[in-house]
């Protein structure tokens, strides 16, 4: 069964979708009707799927910035739900890449659809991570020559200076690594290459982020600006954060 995790302000609209999908086999995780208790839910609790309303009355919170901040720390399929379909709304939600997108007032048969296409595309953009991956060599078969390295694109190594990588960002066992102006799918975990890279200029600031100190713009309490990423600082990684900053 499917667990849906529903993100939705207004108690009618709220209670006739989680009928509906009951109605169409889904289980639900959790109903929440503001960030603080999505957010809260995400952390706790196991959804295969976030069905998040963009607006939501009485929250300094729409459903757009919701779902960055928990795209920031899980890979879920995200169905975005509005009676809002002006350009302007489109543009910005589809900054965070929904899975779908579904217009109030919504059917049964539109609701099905929209979920089954976030899913399949879900497990699709997964699978294309894998299979990329996959076909790159671990990072430890490769050299690693004064600051630099080479990985491997379909028949070409390319020459990649650790000082150009922003972030690299877990995924699994596998890791994205991203400079300012590509990205690259390592079949490597985020731990080796951490120590690969370590007595550079890289620090880890949470469990799925390794970051270039060169390449950070903004610290915030939580979050860290990276080009045009906001990473999340998690609470075990601070200290050390703030210990390396202090060495710069």
């Amino acid at each position: 069964m499917i667990d849906i995790l529903i993100v939705e302000d207004e108690p009618i609209i709220a209670k006739d979708l989680m009928y509906t999908l009951k109605d169409l086999g889904y289980g639900i995780t959790a109903v929440c009707r503001n960030h603080q208790e999505a957010l809260e839910a995400v952390n706790q609790q196991k959804s295969d799927l976030i069905i998040c309303d963009i607006h939501l009355e009485g929250d300094d919170w729409d459903g757009i910035r919701i779902a960055q901040e928990i795209r920031r720390n899980h890979d879920q399929p995200i169905v975005f739900l509005t009676a809002l379909a002006d350009a302007s709304t489109i543009a910005r939600a589809a900054s965070v890449e929904p899975d779908a997108y579904l217009v109030k007032p919504f059917e049964e048969r539109t609701l099905y659809a929209a979920i089954e296409l976030a899913i399949n595309k879900f497990s699709a953009r997964k699978a294309l991570v894998q299979e990329r991956a996959a076909k790159s060599p671990a990072i430890d078969t490769l050299p690693f020559i004064a600051g630099n390295f080479f990985i491997k694109d379909k028949k070409r190594l390319i020459k990649v200076s650790a000082a150009d990588i922003y972030w690299i960002k877990a995924d699994g066992a596998y890791s994205q690594l991203t400079t300012g102006s590509q990205q690259f799918f390592l079949s490597t975990n985020l731990g080796t290459i951490e120590e690969k890279l370590r007595g550079n200029s890289f620090v880890r600031v949470h469990r799925s982020y390794l970051v270039n100190f060169q390449h950070i713009d903004v610290i915030e309490e939580d979050v860290l600006s990276v080009g045009t990423e906001r990473i999340p600082l998690g609470k075990n990684y601070r200290e050390e954060f703030y210990r390396r900053l202090q060495q710069l």
